[in-house]
């Protein structure tokens, strides 16, 4: 009798612990000078500003180009917007390697800033497909612009790639808030993926908002492929989706290493350096090279060649930072934004985009699809 009730006792014991995140072990062997007099996390700090100082400048001269030539706004915003999507990781990634004890609250914010650029892409993309006289038939059907489309509903592949890119916007802020929420409270257990933890379930999320967001943009381009490829857009899309790729691949082969024993503190990075810092520390190192490509991939000498600027740099500025056109796309739906955007084409003149030729005739003249 006394067995039973003692065994039973045991069992309710193990149940319990298993719902108790265990305390992380974040002793390691004494740390030691990497590098001339600096340890690795002082040198990662310094290696990890230096690199965000360095893409911010180029992603900054970039911005002023298209800003001083701002010949097309319903475009160049977006662009723009795209584009601070490098400073804006390479800056967290900085705070997150420079105070790796708290940056387990900081890395979510690396995917909100990929679902602002990825939502401001679509919108780029439904204005390239507008710049040409097929493109309104090309989204919503043909004989569309003959019909009156306008006045109808979107078709239900349009709904579904607007609305599958636009939820990662308030996805990646609820997720951000609930990994610091169950950080705060202890519920979150990185070093866990036992169902009772909030850290298994926030990743799948994460994942699954993540992919939909990225296939759902694909869908867009694969739809309007015939007009899409004439503005090298698989380099634009690799430009900052592989941002959002890399952050992912990099974490996860991290924290698995991590996770095994594989990948340890030593004697000269301490627990928090391997779990958080070497992974955003990596990052920080790769963004000068995405700023690089920007420099390719939305070059902003086919707006300089349309003529006069629309609008002033310090517009161009706040246009960028003024994502009400995002927020409010949940609300008004593909077919209203379109319409607004016509209405701004018209009045801004910005449709005047030099279309891929390849008679030798525009060859001569030197013209670059944006």
């Amino acid at each position: 009798m006394d067995t039973s009730i003692l065994m039973t006792r045991n069992h309710l014991e193990r149940r319990d612990d298993s719902k108790i995140c265990a305390v992380e072990d974040a002793s390691g062997p004494k740390i030691i000078s990497f590098v001339g007099g600096l340890t690795f996390h002082q040198f990662a700090t310094i290696l990890s500003g230096a690199c965000a100082i360095l893409s911010t400048l180029i992603v900054g001269a970039l911005i002023a180009l298209h800003a001083f030539n701002y010949s097309n706004p319903v475009q160049q915003r977006q662009i723009i917007r795209i584009m601070l999507l490098i400073p804006w990781v390479a800056l967290f990634s900085f705070l997150v390697v420079w105070r790796s004890d708290i940056g387990e609250y900081l890395a979510p914010s690396l995917d909100f800033g990929c679902s602002i650029a990825l939502s401001s892409f679509l919108l780029f993309m439904c204005d390239l497909v507008l710049s040409h006289p097929e493109g309104f038939d090309g989204l919503f059907g043909d004989g569309a612009t003959a019909k009156g489309a306008l006045k109808g509903n979107s078709p239900t592949w349009l709904k579904r790639s607007w609305y599958g890119v636009l939820q990662f916007i308030p996805t990646s802020i609820v997720i951000w808030i609930a990994t610091a929420a169950t950080l705060a409270t202890g519920t979150y257990c990185k070093q866990s993926n036992d169902v009772h933890f909030a850290h298994l379930w926030l990743t799948i999320l994460i994942g699954y908002t993540t992919t939909v967001a990225i296939v759902s943009s694909l869908r867009f381009y694969k739809n309007n492929k015939k007009l899409l490829q004439k503005h090298r857009i698989i380099l634009k899309l690799v430009t900052f989706k592989g941002i959002l790729g890399l952050n992912f691949l990099q974490s996860f082969i991290i924290s698995l290493l991590a996770g095994h024993g594989k990948l340890e503190p030593t004697k000269y990075m301490t627990y928090h350096d391997v779990n958080t810092g070497l992974a955003s520390l990596i990052l920080a190192c790769e963004m000068p090279i995405f700023a690089v490509l920007l420099l390719f991939a939305f070059s902003p000498i086919p707006y300089k060649q349309q003529g006069s600027p629309a609008a002033g740099p310090l517009n161009a500025i706040v246009d960028a930072f003024n994502i009400s056109d995002l927020l409010s796309a949940f609300f008004r739906g593909p077919m209203r934004l379109v319409r607004d955007q016509q209405r701004q084409i018209m009045r801004q003149d910005s449709v005047r985009i030099a279309l891929v030729s390849f008679s030798d005739e525009e060859e001569r003249r030197g013209r670059v699809v944006p």
